[in-house]
């Protein structure tokens, strides 16, 4: 979609998605996902304790259509005071310039220097920072040991390189006594939120191998480059040549893996630190294990950083409030507390709750997490890429024909 008429769009739809009553003094609109509810209900109780005076009126928003939802409120001129939002998101907001920026108000309350420097960095934008990041998170490869051992694989040893990558994947690949027929691998290339997901999992092979999706300058595009366009073929191969994943790839995204995972599908994949929890819930003998995500021998792992943060409009009425709230949420117990993954500072990282072991690849890899580019047409820019990922994966272009398509209409969107 062009971001101007995705400007106007969602000025049309500002009537029908917006209502916001306007704030009294002392009173903190804080708008939170879903998922926070309860916990930001806890932490708004102790706030108002803490600071007689001002309440806290909280409004819980689903995840589906948030990130518009979120920029029709920022520009209404009549916005919550502080917003939950995935850090990705803010490069967005920003080149509309609608956001306060919180760092010297973060500083006042933690050291910055305490931040794992990549997450400040995703909600940066031209080194000042426009949200404070409480979430932090980076996929690693999770894999079933009870399927290595029935390979004929060691349970004990995970891949390290593409080669044993793509080694373990093909002796994972095959139909086992009982019919049922596994595959070595599973990839993104769709399903719910399947940009999102798909540039999770695939961005990072590209980064691993030398490779880019934006000159440094971020003027131009860069996916046809032989390291992008390598590291791309990489992840779709996986599909369309090696045979590894399963058909459906196209209709997978982050939950169709997990489901797949725990179904014994697929043997390896991509994922979150939120997936412990769901084995915990809903498949609690679930035989697994976590390592570092493969990398091309001689170099380097990566990933994209992902995770949310606070972010504080300009045109908020009780600013001075907000930045307050900010300051207390900033705690590493209070970050701890309330998110899903890992928190954002190391004093909080290192609290007991984050102590399993089963998390320490996960950790390594927010060592080698990056931020998106922070460029207000990132979502345009990571559309065109999907839909060039999806076009190889479907067989309809060759991973350097389908860059070099990527590489054009990311040009066009540079340009504008």
């Amino acid at each position: 979609m062009r971001y101007r008429t995705f400007k106007l769009r969602l000025a049309m739809a500002a009537a029908a998605f917006i209502s916001v009553t306007p704030a009294l003094a002392g009173e903190i609109n804080w708008w939170v996902s879903e998922p926070g509810r309860v916990k930001a209900q806890q932490l708004a109780t102790e706030f108002e304790k803490e600071n007689p005076g001002i309440t806290v009126k909280l409004q819980a928003n689903p995840y589906g259509g948030l990130e518009g939802k979120v920029m029709i409120a920022v520009r209404s001129g009549l916005p919550p005071d502080i917003i939950e939002v995935q850090n990705s998101w803010i490069p967005s907001y920003q080149a509309t310039g609608a956001l306060e920026e919180v760092g010297a108000a973060i500083g006042q309350s933690v050291p910055l220097g305490d931040f794992v420097p990549a997450t400040l960095a995703a909600t940066s934008v031209d080194s000042k920072i426009y949200g404070l990041p409480f979430q932090a998170e980076a996929l690693a490869m999770l894999y079933r040991k009870d399927l290595f051992r029935e390979a004929g694989l060691d349970d004990g040893k995970p891949p390290q390189t593409w080669d044993e990558m793509i080694e373990a994947s093909k002796k994972l690949t095959y139909t086992s006594k009982t019919g049922q027929r596994r595959y070595g691998y599973g990839i993104a290339g769709g399903g719910a939120e399947g940009q999102g997901n798909t540039l999770y999992r695939s961005l990072p092979y590209i980064w691993m191998n030398g490779g880019d999706i934006l000159s440094p300058d971020m003027k131009k595009a860069t996916l046809s480059s032989p390291e992008a366009v390598a590291g791309v073929k990489f992840y779709t191969d996986m599909l369309t040549t090696l045979k590894v994943a399963p058909p459906s790839t196209l209709e997978n995204g982050g939950l169709e893996l997990r489901r797949l995972f725990m179904a014994g599908t697929i043997a390896m994949y991509q994922g979150t630190p939120t997936e412990l929890e769901r084995f915990a819930q809903d498949a609690p003998n679930l035989d697994y294990g976590v390592a570092i995500m493969p990398y091309p021998k001689g170099k380097q792992t990566s990933a994209l950083l992902g995770g949310w943060g606070f972010i504080v409009p300009k045109a908020g009425k009780n600013k001075a409030e907000a930045l307050k709230l900010l300051q207390f949420l900033a705690k590493p117990e209070r970050l701890a507390l309330y998110t899903r993954t890992f928190p954002t500072t190391t004093t909080a990282m290192n609290l007991p709750r984050f102590a399993d072991p089963r998390l320490d690849a996960f950790k390594v890899m927010l060592t080698h997490a990056r931020p998106q580019p922070a460029i207000g047409t990132w979502l345009e820019i990571s559309s065109a890429y999907y839909k060039s990922v999806q076009e190889i994966l479907i067989g309809g272009a060759t991973p350097q024909a389908g860059m070099a398509a990527a590489d054009k209409a990311i040009d066009a969107i540079l340009k504008k």
